[in-house]
């Protein structure tokens, strides 16, 4: 008991010593350099490499410098916090349900690489790539913060957020010179308009307007008065988001603003009014630009096709027409590398790498669910792409359901990088893993990715974890709500974030990209520090007595209470499990 509510108070468990102070400065210093540089590294890349159109040309020939000093980045603040937890013997605080969780899921990721023959060297690469940004999470765990250092460390990220911001709505409105001027030569979505602002992907772009708009949105579930300038400021973020046309955005921003609505259960109408912001800038932008109306219809017609004509199906062949009576070409069968002779490239595209006409639109129109005419019989038409990987690997995972397949073997960017034809791997089926001609080599969906790799087991494993760091936060927030205080902004922040992750991942790889991970572990280790922070303490008058806490508590009480008083507020209030 005592141990807990020590746990949970920053005073006490903080150790008067210098160095602790500056160890803590420097852990948040190095995270503002981090999150600063994964917000133009790719920019930074391109504009330091040959001037390709295409994209992967570019960052194969370009500078490495960027890459190699956010490894350095992550490494160095993987050292601070070891430092910083061994000068102030703060083990106790890694002792949590989401800590242990962690644990079981790094042993059944390493039993997953071992009974699949992954050698020590790619289980390290890929436990790095999985992991690297929660490094974030236990560094901000480690460190002393303090109102001062957050507001500093969001306001340098919000600046660099601002530009692309500003960038984004400059590419909307002006086009293909405001793609060019910063340097960008694979203009495929500016042929598309969609804005990506300084980064290589619209839906990054989008990721992080996402996780910004969240954020506005835990601020308005928990603020007493909210001055028009900052709706203002919001209209202007959810525009330049809607600018980016990525689809697994809005619906992590919806699904993430829906359930900020139901854990604070305040001011449900602002968050309403936010999520009727968002669709209304969605679909002007699909009515007032062809080209996202076209991409729109393209994708849902597809996604139909799918289901219509699923993955293998191709495989069989296709129906004789009634008035034919010639054998179908042998050459329209599909190679084991995605390809097929009749097809005449990547026609199965769920996005393009160089221009709208190569995803299998079937003309500059995109017809949804058309097929693009060909001179020979075509087994399929045009299909989604991830809808043909989920129906594909349906049928591989019952193989090895239990473990999957190995880490760093299949589809991630550890897998290309260490075998670039991992899809010919036997292990996946004679043909190995029919790509469909897409031209990107990594599978573009983070769950289909997790459990072909690790399996069930560790499928199960990794949500458990997610979980078991979300309880904490929900058990704070119900806490509160009991004892009649708001929930901090940034606990209900670091809740949806974690939603909005989940949600983007299934529609893309984005929970081990560079970008999203250190952006969401950050969030989320605000969000346990403001949990730990904000323990409501009853006073005699029934008024909150915490005066630095962020949910509502009143300045102007400074009454010292007395060692009877404490003791007895101390045995009424205990803190969640998983902050102890």
């Amino acid at each position: 008991m005592n141990g807990s509510i020590q746990s949970m108070a920053p005073p006490t468990d903080r150790p008067a010593r210098p160095i602790s102070g500056l160890l803590s400065t420097a852990i948040v210093v190095v995270v503002g350099a981090l999150l600063v540089h994964v917000l133009l590294e790719t920019w930074a890349q391109v504009l330091s490499g040959p001037t390709s159109v295409d994209p992967r040309a570019n960052l194969d020939g370009s500078a490495q410098w960027p890459k190699q000093l956010k490894t350095v980045l992550y490494l160095g603040l993987a050292g601070l916090t070891v430092v910083k937890v061994a000068v102030d013997r703060l083990w106790h605080r890694f002792l949590t349900g989401a800590d242990l969780a962690l644990v079981v899921l790094g042993l059944v990721m390493v039993l997953a690489g071992l009974v699949n023959d992954s050698s020590m060297s790619l289980m390290g690469e890929a436990l790095f790539v999985y992991f690297r940004g929660v490094i974030v999470f236990y560094a901000l765990r480690a460190a002393d913060l303090n109102s001062m250092m957050i507001r500093r460390l969001l306001i340098v990220v919000a600046v660099v957020v601002s530009v692309n911001v500003l960038l984004a709505l400059v590419q909307m409105v002006v086009g293909e010179p405001a793609y060019r001027v910063l340097g960008w030569v694979d203009l495929t979505w500016s042929e598309q308009s969609r804005a990506q602002g300084l980064l290589s992907h619209p839906n990054h772009l989008g990721h992080v307007l996402g996780l910004t708009l969240l954020g506005f949105v835990a601020w308005l579930a928990t603020a007493t008065d909210v001055r028009r300038r900052w709706w203002a400021v919001a209209v202007v973020a959810t525009v330049a988001m809607s600018a980016t046309q990525s689809r697994e955005t809005l619906l992590g921003v919806l699904i993430g603003a829906v359930v900020i609505a139901v854990v604070a259960r305040t001011n449900t109408r602002r968050i309403l009014a936010v999520c009727l912001l968002v669709v209304l800038c969605t679909v002007a932008q699909i009515a007032a630009r062809p080209d996202n109306r076209a991409e729109w219809e393209r994708r849902i017609g597809n996604a139909f096709t799918s289901f219509n004509h699923p993955a293998g199906s191709e495989s069989s062949p296709p129906a004789p027409p009634a008035a034919a009576t010639a054998k179908p070409s042998p050459t329209a069968t599909p190679r084991p590398d995605g390809g097929s002779t009749a097809s005449g490239g990547p026609k199965t595209s769920a996005k393009p790498s160089t221009s709208p006409g190569t995803s299998g639109s079937g003309g500059p129109g995109g017809s949804p669910g058309a097929a693009t005419p060909q001179p020979t019989h075509s087994p399929a038409p045009v299909r989604e792409i991830r809808v043909l990987y989920l129906q594909q690997a349906g049928k591989i995972l019952p193989r090895q359901p239990l473990l999957g397949f190995g880490i760093g073997q299949f589809g991630g960017v550890v897998a290309e990088k260490d075998n670039p034809n991992w899809h010919k791997n036997p292990k996946f089926g004679p043909g190995g893993f029919n790509r469909y001609g897409f031209q990107a080599v990594q599978v573009d969906s983070f769950w289909l990715h997790l459990i072909m790799e690790v399996g069930v087991l560790g499928f199960g494993a990794y949500l458990v974890w997610l979980f078991m760091i979300a309880k904490p936060l929900l058990a704070r927030t119900r806490q509160l709500r009991r004892t009649g205080h708001r929930p901090a902004p940034n606990v209900l922040w670091g809740i949806a974030a974690l939603i909005f992750a989940c949600i983007v991942g299934f529609l893309s790889p984005s929970m081990e990209d560079p970008l999203l991970p250190p952006l969401l572990w950050t969030v989320v280790g605000l969000a346990w520090w403001a949990a730990r922070r904000s323990a409501p303490i009853d006073q005699k008058d029934g008024g909150p007595a915490d005066a630095t806490g962020p949910a509502g508590a009143r300045e102007d009480d400074t009454r010292i209470l007395t060692t009877d008083e404490i003791l007895a507020q101390a045995r009424r209030v205990r803190p969640p499990a998983g902050f102890r």
